[in-house]
C-alpha cells in the first residue's frame, strides 16, 4: 500500500485532514436537514401512505444499488477531491429545487421521489471518494483514530442536524427549511476544494473492462473470510435499519403523537449516540478487541431500537431519546472497527470497488428494508415494524460469534500486509 504523507500522521495538525473533517461535517448537516426536511413533506404535506413512505426511503438505496459497483470503478480511475466537490454541488443543486418547486406551488409526490433518488445517487459519489480519500491521508496505524473522530463528527452533526431542522421547519416549512441542507453541500465543497494535497492520477489498464473491473472489487471481499463475515451480517442487520428508520418518523407524529420539534429532539439522540460512539470505540477496542467490540456493540444495538418502539406520547419522547442513543452509539462502535479493518486490508488503487461493493449490498438490504418496513407498517403499525426491525437487528449478532472477526484483536500494520504474498 502507498505510504501516506507524513505530515498527515498528525490528523489535527494536517490542515488537509481538517478540511476533509469540516466538509464530512458540514456534509452531513445538509443531509440530516435533507432528510428530515423530505420526511415532514411526506408524512404532514403531502400524507403519504406508509407504504408509500417506505418505498420513498427505498429510492436513496435504490440509486446506491444500481450505480454503485460502477461509482467504485469511476473513483478508482479518477482522483477522488474533483469527485467529491462535484457531488456536493451537485446535492445542493438537488435540494434547491424543492423550495424552488413548492414556491411555484408544483411540488409534487414524484418530485419529492426524484429529489430523493437523486440525492442518493450524489451521495454514492460523495461517500464512495471520501472514503477512498481518507487512507491517502493518514497510515494505518492513524485509521481506526481517523476514521471514529470523522464518525464524530458525523454524529455531532446528527445531532445539530435534527435539533436545527425541527425549529427551522416549525418556523419556515419544511421546503424552505431545505436551503440550510443547501448551504452545508456548499461549504462542504469549499473545504473540499481548498485541500492542498495533490493526489497522483491513478494508473489506468491498458485495455479497461469496466466487468472485470467491478469483478475484483467483488472477488476480494469474498475471499477474504472477515471481510465476507462483515458484509452478510451488514447486510441483513440493514434490513432491519432500513425498515426502522422509514418508520421512525411515521412512529412519532402520527403514533405517538409528537410534533415536528420533538420528533427533531429524538431524531438527536442519533447524533449524541454516534459521539458517545466515538469517543468510546478506540478506548474499548484497545481492550478488548477490535473483533469482540464490534460483536459486543451489534448486540446492544437491537435492544436499543426496542426502547425506541416501546416509548409513548408526552414524556414518552426522552424514552425514545435514550434508545436513540444507545442504538446509534453501538452501531458507530461496530462500523467505526469494521471500516477500518476493510480499509486497512484493502490496497488503495481497489478501496473505490471494494467500497462500493460493500455499499451496494449492504444498501440493498436497506431498500428492502425500507419497502418490508413501510408495508408492515400499513399492515400491522409502525410500532410492530419498529419491534420486529429490533429483533431482526438483534439477531444478526449471532452468526457473528462463528466467525474470525471474534479473534480479530487489532487492524493490521502496512509493514504485515506488504510482506504478504498477493
Amino acid at each position: 500500500m502507498t505510504e501516506a504523507p507524513p505530515e498527515s500522521r498528525s490528523m489535527f495538525r494536517n490542515p488537509d485532514y481538517r478540511k476533509i473533517f469540516t466538509s464530512v461535517g458540514a456534509s452531513q448537516i445538509g443531509l440530516q436537514v435533507a432528510y428530515f426536511s423530505i420526511s415532514i413533506i411526506a408524512v404532514v404535506v403531502l400524507d403519504l401512505s406508509e407504504s408509500q413512505i417506505g418505498v420513498l426511503y427505498a429510492m436513496d438505496q435504490i440509486a446506491l444499488v444500481m450505480f454503485g459497483l460502477l461509482v467504485g470503478v469511476w473513483v478508482d480511475r479518477l482522483r477522488d477531491k474533483p469527485i467529491i466537490v462535484a457531488s456536493e454541488i451537485l446535492r445542493a443543486a438537488v435540494m434547491a429545487s424543492v423550495p424552488i418547486a413548492w414556491a411555484f406551488d408544483a411540488l409534487t409526490t414524484a418530485h419529492v421521489f426524484a429529489a430523493m433518488f437523486l440525492l442518493g445517487l450524489t451521495s454514492v459519489f460523495f461517500d464512495v471518494a471520501q472514503s477512498s480519500y481518507v487512507p491517502r491521508l493518514i497510515d494505518n496505524k492513524s485509521l481506526a483514530s481517523g476514521n471514529s473522530r470523522i464518525q464524530g463528527i458525523r454524529s455531532a452533526s446528527d445531532t445539530g442536524g435534527p435539533l436545527a431542522a425541527g425549529p427551522l421547519v416549525a418556523l419556515l416549512t419544511a421546503p424552505v427549511a431545505m436551503l440550510v441542507a443547501v448551504a452545508s453541500f456548499a461549504i462542504s465543497a469549499f473545504s473540499v476544494a481548498r485541500i492542498e494535497y495533490r493526489e497522483e492520477e491513478p494508473e489506468k489498464p491498458e485495455k479497461p473492462h469496466l466487468g472485470s473491473e467491478i469483478v475484483q472489487g467483488v472477488k476480494f471481499i469474498f475471499r477474504d473470510p472477515t471481510l465476507r463475515s462483515i458484509l452478510l451480517v451488514s447486510t441483513w442487520c440493514n434490513l432491519s435499519v432500513g425498515a426502522f428508520q422509514a418508520m421512525l418518523m411515521v412512529f412519532l407524529i402520527r403514533e405517538a403523537g409528537q410534533s415536528s420539534e420533538v420528533a427533531g429532539f429524538v431524531l438527536a439522540g442519533s447524533g449524541i449516540g454516534g459521539i458517545l460512539g466515538a469517543m468510546l470505540v478506540g478506548r474499548i477496542s484497545k481492550k478488548a478487541g477490535i473483533g469482540p467490540t464490534a460483536i459486543a456493540a451489534l448486540a446492544l444495538s437491537g435492544p436499543g431500537m426496542a426502547i425506541v418502539a416501546s416509548s409513548g406520547p408526552g414524556w414518552g419522547a426522552a424514552v425514545a431519546f435514550f434508545g436513540q442513543i444507545v442504538y446509534v452509539a453501538a452501531i458507530v462502535v461496530f462500523n467505526v472497527n469494521v471500516i477500518s479493518y476493510r480499509q486497512a486490508v484493502t490496497p488503495d488503487d481497489m478501496q473505490g470497488r471494494v467500497g462500493a461493493t460493500q455499499r451496494v449490498i449492504c444498501w440493498a438490504g436497506l431498500a428492502v428494508g425500507s419497502i418490508v418496513g413501510g408495508f408492515t407498517g400499513d399492515l400491522l403499525s409502525a410500532r410492530a415494524a419498529l419491534l420486529i426491525a429490533a429483533a431482526m437487528l438483534f439477531a444478526g449478532t449471532l452468526p457473528l460469534l462463528w466467525t474470525p472477526l471474534r479473534k480479530l484483536r487489532e487492524i493490521p500494520d502496512e509493514d504485515a500486509l506488504d510482506a504478504k504474498p498477493a
